[in-house]
């Protein structure tokens, strides 16, 4: 999560409920069927890349057909798409999405009190950031209720999702509350599991989030056109720890994360690793290498070692905001990090990936009425 995390904040999704501060958060499938094939690339196949369009549950229904006929006659064929409050505008989406011919990604918020049993309490964001659920408190079985019965909506729609990616940047505190925000910003925050003040209850979380990922697999047998998706764990963030130290905000790198994720299960439960990637502007090549390297360290082919990662987010910000716009050093950046993508999708320690994110303010590839240098780089075949 390098880059400029205030602008990207100020345009990325939360929760079902979330304030005005954040949003964010994704599709050839239709006739054929052959997208979800090619989104989950086995080694050789071509690459697929794929954008975020977060809060289109926001929009009215006119609205969020625009922004899905932009994306759709803009050449890209794959969305991830959130599931977020008002639920039914948001299962409205993914069935434009699917007429539009996109294939779907579908990331389901945790941070949904329907979520957590009767007089649960989220973990305060101390007036920084938003305040937010435990996972140490989710309760599996109000998830299944939840998420199955959308499962079964989306299926009536005549909808084959892609994949479900329960949940977003749980390795954070701004994403999961059994994390700490400390007391001021601008202090040390917690750099492993050893350095948490609850331990116990990130590994009660850790135990919990894996169950999620099985009865998501198990609702998705239940429909009949999505029982071939894949289940993609949460996106991780790649915050650096001078990041999370300046917001005051404790972060597990996703290696870490990582490894206690798969001692509770995970690579029973998950088809794919999800991570998040932003290798920042204002380094050196050689940094943004090690950046991305490092991040995508957790991404395995041998079953034995783990799984291939979906990056269900990555990008670079622009903050230039005249028409034409102007995008050429953003689109070298682009470039040199989709090549890189692509020579791990061809090994197959990469099934996917989405770029963050469609219009938001300053990561946005949709300017001035057209798709941007940068985004053509990013997103097009």
């Amino acid at each position: 999560m390098m880059g400029d995390l205030a602008s990207r904040a100020s345009g990325r999704r939360r929760s079902f409920r979330r304030p005005a501060l954040l949003r964010r958060l994704i599709p050839l499938v239709a006739a054929s069927g052959l997208a979800a094939a090619a989104v989950a690339a086995p080694p050789g196949a071509p690459a697929q890349f794929g954008v975020n369009r977060v809060n289109l549950a926001w929009l009215d229904a006119a609205g969020r057909e625009k922004v899905l006929d932009q994306i759709a006659q803009s050449g890209i064929r794959s969305v991830r798409l959130s599931v977020t409050n008002p639920i039914d505008a948001s299962i409205d989406a993914v069935r434009v999405a699917h007429q539009k011919g996109l294939a779907v990604l579908l990331e389901v918020s945790l941070n949904n009190r329907a979520l957590y049993p009767e007089g649960t309490k989220p973990r305060s964001g101390r007036g920084r950031i938003w305040d937010m659920y435990r996972l140490s408190d989710i309760s599996p079985d109000l998830y299944r209720t939840i998420v199955g019965d959308v499962l079964q909506r989306i299926d009536r729609f005549g909808v084959p999702l892609v994949a479900v990616e329960p949940g977003n940047e749980i390795n954070w505190g701004a994403y999961n509350g059994d994390l700490d925000i400390q007391p001021e910003a601008n202090v040390r925050t917690a750099r492993s599991l050893a350095d948490l003040s609850d331990p116990a209850a990130l590994e009660r979380g850790a135990a919990n989030y894996v169950q999620l990922l099985q009865v998501t697999r198990q609702e998705l047998a239940k429909t009949k056109l999505s029982r071939g998706a894949k289940v993609v764990s949460a996106g991780l963030s790649d915050i650096p720890p001078a990041h999370a130290d300046r917001r005051g905000i404790d972060s597990i790198d996703p290696a870490s994360f990582t490894a206690l994720l798969r001692k509770h299960g995970l690579d029973k439960a998950a088809d794919g690793y999800g991570i998040h990637i932003y290798p920042g502007g204002d380094t050196s090549p050689s940094a943004r290498q090690q950046h991305v390297d490092q991040a995508l360290s957790i991404c395995r082919t041998r079953p034995e070692e783990g799984k291939p990662c979906w990056i269900t987010e990555w990008g670079y910000a622009n903050t230039a905001k005249t028409c034409p716009a102007d995008d050429r050093r953003r689109e070298r950046l682009v470039k040199a990090t989709r090549e890189r993508f692509s020579e791990l999708m061809r090994a197959g320690r990469i099934a996917a990936a989405f770029y963050f994110d469609w219009d938001a303010t300053t990561y946005g590839i949709w300017r001035c009425g057209e798709l941007s240098p940068a985004g053509r780089a990013a997103v097009t075949p």
